[in-house]
Order: structure tokens, then C-alpha cells, then sequence
């Protein structure tokens, strides 16, 4: 079974991961990071790259949406208010997401840095691609606990959407929940047949 596994995992991406995993049993993906229970957390999202001016608010975007999955999803922590978290950023110089947590009383931060992002694959098509960058801080000992690059994000993932079927806010709102879920989900477990409700979003 399990060279089986391997096999289709390998050849068949997030569907056959879904399969896999209902197949030998397995009814949940357990989180990559499990530390925020009874944690004060702050979520923070930052562009390491230049985005254009019609793409400026996306670090808040997807922070705010990464905050509203998690709270649903980690009800254990404690989830410390977006707009507390993006008007302490306003109103200081930071250079480190540590700095960021201890202004705003956090015991943990979640930041993510956005290495990569797009939102067209052509002119006339859409396809969001973006690479990010994933950590988890310890504001008490200043520590770096935890980290995971997801790279190559593409929505939709084997295909693209005429812009002429949507309006480029409309498809950057979906991509943002789209990469907002993709990092929530290294925090919490999750079922596996959900990868096919994603999937299916894509297709118009």
C-alpha cells in the first residue's frame, strides 16, 4: 500500500492526494505547525518585491483573509485584530515581524512574505501565480520557529480565465482566498476532499 501511495502521489497532484489519503484511511491532513494553542498570535503579510499600484493592498488582503480562516479553524488562539496589527504598522518603522508582534501584544506572529505574485498569464488571460514565504516567530525569544516556502501557487492551476469573463478585482480576490487558504492550512488539519472543492472553483 504504501509503494502505491508514493505512486500516486507523485503522479497526480492535489486530486490523487485527496484519493490517497480516503483511500489508506487517512481522513485528515494534520497541520505542518501546531504551536498556536493559547497563543496571542498576529498575522502579518509583506511584498518582498515591487508590486504594481493596482496590486498594493494585497499583503493586507491576504493577511486579513489568512486571519479570518484561522480563526475559524485554530479557535484555541487567540487572534489578534487585523486593523490593530496594520495601523500599528502604519504608524511605526519595523523591519522584523518580532517588532511587529510585541507592538501589538502578540505572543506569536505568522508572517509572510510575498516572494512572487501576478494575476495574469497573458493580455486578454488570468492566471494568478505567486511564491510565499512562510514563518512563524517567537516575540518572547525572539526566535524563528517555524518556516515553509510554498512555491509556484497557480490559479487556476491547469488552465486560464479570459478577462473578458471577470473583472480583474473580482479574480484577485479569489486568488488572494485561494493563497489565504493555502497558508491557513499549514496550521490547521484539514480534509483532504477539500482539494477537489478548490479545483472545481476554478472551472467556469
Amino acid at each position: 500500500m504504501t509503494v502505491c501511495l508514493v505512486v500516486i502521489l507523485a503522479s497526480g497532484g492535489c486530486s490523487a492526494l485527496a484519493t490517497a489519503l480516503w483511500v489508506t484511511g487517512q481522513s485528515d491532513v494534520k497541520p505542518e505547525f501546531a504551536g498556536l494553542k493559547d497563543k496571542k498570535v498576529a498575522i502579518v503579510a509583506r511584498p518582498v518585491i515591487s508590486l504594481s499600484y493596482r496590486d498594493a493592498h494585497v499583503d493586507k488582503a491576504l493577511a486579513r483573509r489568512i486571519h479570518a480562516i484561522l480563526v475559524q479553524r485554530v479557535p484555541k488562539a487567540q487572534w489578534i485584530d487585523p486593523q490593530k496589527v496594520e495601523q500599528w504598522m502604519d504608524e511605526h518603522d519595523w523591519e522584523s515581524y518580532v517588532e511587529v508582534g510585541r507592538g501589538v501584544g502578540a505572543d506569536m506572529v505568522i508572517g509572510v512574505d510575498i516572494e512572487a505574485f501576478s494575476l495574469y498569464k497573458g493580455q486578454t488571460v488570468y492566471q494568478g501565480t505567486a511564491t510565499l514565504r512562510v514563518t512563524v516567530h517567537d516575540c518572547a525569544t525572539n526566535q524563528q520557529v517555524f518556516e515553509k516556502t510554498l512555491d509556484q501557487i497557480n490559479y487556476p492551476p491547469n488552465s486560464v480565465i479570459p478577462t473578458s469573463e471577470l473583472p480583474e478585482s473580482d479574480f484577485r480576490k479569489e486568488f488572494v482566498s485561494v493563497l489565504a487558504t493555502a497558508v491557513a492550512r499549514l496550521f490547521h488539519s484539514y480534509d483532504p476532499r477539500e482539494f477537489w472543492a478548490l479545483d472545481a472553483k476554478a472551472i467556469r
